[in-house]
C-alpha cells in the first residue's frame, strides 16, 4: 500500500499553569449570538483580548447546534464564557430546578467543545428572591441543588468551574425575599461546607439600595459588595479557601429618575479602574446588559433599540485593558500518516501527516509545531504555515521529509506526541553486489514512484 495508516487515533494534551496566565478581567452580559461582536469589540479594545460574557440557557433551549456555534464564535472572537443555567418561566415565575435536571445539565454542557479549559457554570440565579424559585424561598433545597451540581458537574468532567447563584445583597426578609445573610446561614445548616464546595464566588454587586449607589461606597449593596459576602462566608462558616469572584451583575441604569448615561459612564470609569480592576480578587467583571432595550431593562441596556452604544459603552471601552491567556486544550487525532515499514539507504522521502484538530483552540493564532524524534535519522518538524488556520473539528496536512542514513538497521520515525513508528532500512545494492544492474535500477524507480523517495 502506497500510505501506512495507523490502526488507533492518537490523542496530546498540552497544559499551563493556569497561574502563568494573564487575564483580561473585563466582561459584560448578554443575551444571543447576535450580541458576540458587539461584545468582543467591548471587553477587547484598547489592548485586551479574551474578555468575559455572561450568558444565561433556559433548560428548554438545550440545542446542540445552537450553542455550540455560540461556544464556536467566543472561540473566534475570544470570549470567554460564563453559562448561568436557568429553568424555564412561568408567567413572571421562574420554575424550581428538579435535582433530575443536574443530570440532564451535566450531559448537555459536557457535550460542547467549551472555547476555554476553564467551563464556567453558574447554578441558577437569586435564590433568595421566591419569583426565581418557583414561587418560594428555601436555602436548604437551593443548598441541595447546589451540592448535587458540584458533585455531578465534576464527575462529569473535572474542567466545569462550578459557581453559585448571584444573590441579592439589598432583599429584605419579607413574603417575597430573604435578606442574604440568613439565607446563606441556611444553606450551611442544611449542607455543611457547601460554600468550601465552591470553585468561585459569584456576586450581584450593584450600587443599590434603588440602583443610586456611587463608586466609591463599600460595604454591602455596593460595587464592592462581593466583599462583604466573603467576610460573611469567612466569619460566619470559618470558610479557609480563597474564592476568585465573579461579578456578574453590577450596573447603573441611566435614564431621568435614575442618572444620565454620561454620569453612568464616569461612575463606571470609577469603578472599573478604582475598585474592580484593581483587587486581585475579582476575575471578571460583566455589567448587565449590553443588549436589552426594552421593558423591564431598557435603562440598563448599553446599547439602544438601534443599536446605537450609551455613553458606558464608548467609556469602557478606552479602558486600558489586559491581553487575556486563558488556558486551551490542544488535542489532536492521527488520521493518516504516510510512511513506508523499510527505506533504502542514502535515499529522501517526502511524506505527509495528516491531523484532526480535536482541541479548543484555533491553530495558526500561535505558532505550531511539533518536534521530530528520529535517533540516527534527518526527519523535519511538523509546522503549520504562518497564515494557515484550523478550527476545531477541521484537519490539516503537513509535509515532512525524512532521510534515510548510510547504514542499514531499524529505527523509529516520531513527532512531539505522536506514537513511535517503526522503520526497517536496508542496503538495496547489497541485493546484487553492483549498484548498476537492472534490478537496483528498477528497484529504485519503484521506490521513486510509490514512496516520493529521492536519490
Amino acid at each position: 500500500m502506497k500510505k501506512a495508516i495507523l490502526a488507533g487515533l492518537l490523542f496530546l494534551t498540552f497544559s499551563r499553569p493556569v497561574s502563568a496566565l494573564e487575564n483580561n478581567k473585563v466582561g459584560i452580559h448578554v443575551t444571543q449570538i447576535e450580541d458576540l461582536e458587539k461584545a468582543a469589540q467591548l471587553v477587547n479594545s484598547s489592548g485586551g483580548d479574551w474578555g468575559y460574557v455572561t450568558i444565561v440557557i433556559q433548560e428548554t433551549d438545550r440545542n446542540y447546534d445552537k450553542w455550540q456555534k455560540f461556544f464556536d464564535t467566543c472561540r473566534q472572537s475570544h470570549l470567554i464564557p460564563l453559562v448561568r443555567i436557568a429553568t424555564h418561566l412561568n408567567g413572571d415565575t421562574w420554575e424550581k430546578p428538579s435535582e433530575s435536571s443536574i443530570e440532564e445539565w451535566a450531559n448537555f454542557l459536557n457535550s460542547l467543545n467549551w472555547p476555554v479549559k476553564n467551563q464556567y457554570v453558574i447554578v441558577f440565579n437569586e435564590p433568595n428572591h421566591a419569583k426565581e424559585w418557583g414561587d418560594r424561598i428555601d436555602p436548604g433545597e437551593y443548598a441541595i441543588i447546589l451540592d448535587k451540581a458540584l458533585t455531578i458537574f465534576k464527575q462529569k468532567n473535572p474542567d466545569f468551574f462550578v459557581l453559585n447563584a448571584g444573590f441579592d445583597q439589598a432583599a429584605p426578609d419579607s413574603l417575597e425575599t430573604m435578606e442574604e445573610a440568613r439565607f446563606l446561614r441556611e444553606m450551611e445548616a442544611r449542607v455543611p461546607g457547601i460554600f468550601s464546595r465552591l470553585d468561585g464566588w459569584v456576586s450581584h454587586s450593584y450600587p443599590n439600595h434603588g440602583f443610586v449607589g456611587k463608586p466609591w461606597e463599600t460595604g454591602r449593596a455596593t460595587v464592592k459588595g462581593y466583599e462583604w459576602e466573603l467576610a460573611v462566608l469567612k466569619g460566619s462558616f470559618n470558610l479557609a479557601k480563597d474564592l476568585p469572584v465573579f461579578v456578574s451583575e453590577t450596573g447603573w441604569p441611566h435614564s431621568g429618575r435614575f442618572y444620565h448615561q454620561e454620569t453612568v459612564a464616569q461612575y463606571f470609569k470609577l469603578a472599573f479602574e478604582n475598585v474592580w480592576l484593581q483587587d486581585a480578587k475579582v476575575l471578571a467583571i460583566t455589567p448587565f446588559i449590553l443588549n436589552y432595550p426594552y421593558y423591564p431593562f431598557e435603562y440598563f441596556s448599553w446599547l439602544d433599540a438601534l443599536g446605537n452604544p450609551y455613553s458606558q459603552y464608548e467609556e469602557v471601552k478606552t479602558l486600558k485593558k489586559v491581553r487575556g491567556e486563558p488556558e486551551q486544550k490542544q488535542n489532536y487525532e492521527l488520521v493518516n500518516l504516510s510512511l513506508p515499514p523499510f527505506l533504502m539507504t542514502n535515499f529522501v522521502l517526502k511524506g505527509k501527516v495528516i491531523l484532526s484538530n480535536t482541541g479548543q483552540s484555533i491553530w495558526g493564532e500561535k505558532e505550531l509545531r511539533l518536534k521530530a524524534k528520529a535517533p540516527g535519522l534527518k526527519l523535519t518538524d511538523l509546522s503549520l504555515p504562518a497564515e494557515r488556520r484550523v478550527k476545531p473539528g477541521e484537519t490539516v496536512e503537513f509535509l515532512f521529509t525524512l532521510e534515510a542514513p548510510a547504514t542499514s538497521g531499524d529505527y523509529t520515525v516520531s513527532w512531539e506526541g505522536l506514537a513511535k513508528y517503526e522503520i526497517r532500512v536496508f542496503d538495496v545494492w547489497g541485493l546484487t553486489g553492483s549498484k548498476n544492474t537492472p534490478l537496483n535500477s528498477f528497484l529504485e524507480g519503484i521506490f521513486g514512484f510509490w514512496y516520493g523517495f529521492k536519490p
